[in-house]
């Protein structure tokens, strides 16, 4: 966001192109100069993944980019997940009973030598095709044009503690430590909205010494999971799919399992 927001004023300003100009102040407050032609449906898009989280910035707490979902025990882990891979993580967790804080920049602040992680109000995403797919009802459609869709998950709606982490990620080319593996997860995890303008450090130490799952899945790309019967699939692409959807299937089992387990 660094590069989109100007912070050298005040109070913080920038401006998209064809849609509008905003601000936003140090206490949170803000303001939008919408350009005409931009439909509700566009308006509560930037409201929701671009001035929500920002407001959240400014309001002193830090932006988490991944996924957290809570185990029917009322325990939050915070996952990280390759792309392709973060809405299959959040549909497939809560078809087995688990609760979604929320599915990308998730608020969090440290409070009493814990990471409190707060619920955002916008919608849980995922692609058209996965929501088709696993038979999710469908709760609104997010962004103008494409196929991404808000689907109906339980979501758990109060501050809660980290309890631990996991990685659903492509497998590495090569191993490293867990110490050098969970210190750039966490790291990767941090949304720093102005660059140097806060130090990591506190929050890296507590979130890389949270109990961590390296749940690897080997795919490669993933791209025929989020559409499976499109007509330029061929038999390996089928093939390639159904084996990612068997290995990711296992790591979600996997980890709430060892979660259950009592882990963190």
């Amino acid at each position: 966001m660094s590069g989109l927001v100007n912070t050298e004023v005040e109070p913080w300003g920038f401006q998209l192109p064809t849609i509008g100009s905003f601000q936003v102040r140090a206490d949170g407050s803000h303001e939008m100069t919408l350009d005409c032609g931009l439909d509700a449906q566009g308006e509560a898009m930037v409201l929701q993944n671009l001035i929500d989280p920002l407001v959240w910035w400014r309001r002193g707490y830090w932006l988490l980019n991944g996924s957290v979902m809570v185990d029917p025990a009322g325990r939050a882990v915070l996952i990280s997940s390759a792309p392709g891979l973060a809405e299959r993580v959040v549909v497939g967790l809560s078809k087995i009973g688990w609760s979604c804080v929320g599915d990308f920049l998730v608020p969090a602040r440290v409070v009493d030598g814990a990471v409190l992680v707060y619920p955002r109000a916008a919608p849980i995403v995922c692609s058209a095709a996965i929501a088709v797919m696993e038979s999710m009802e469908i709760d609104q459609f997010v962004r103008p044009g494409g196929n991404a869709v808000g689907v109906v998950v339980k979501r758990w709606r109060e501050p809660i503690a980290l309890t631990s982490m996991a990685t659903l990620l492509p497998e590495p080319p090569e191993p490293v430590s867990p110490g050098i593996g969970r210190a750039r997860i966490a790291r990767g995890l941090l949304i720093e909205v102005v660059a140097k303008e806060r130090t990591p450090r506190e929050l890296l130490e507590i979130v890389s010494g949270l109990a961590v799952l390296p749940a690897w899945v080997s795919s490669d790309p993933l791209r025929a999971i989020t559409d499976q019967d499109a007509e330029w699939a061929s038999a390996d692409a089928h093939q390639t799919s159904t084996k990612a959807k068997e290995a990711l299937d296992v790591a979600l089992d996997e980890l709430a399992g060892w979660v259950s387990a009592g882990h963190g």
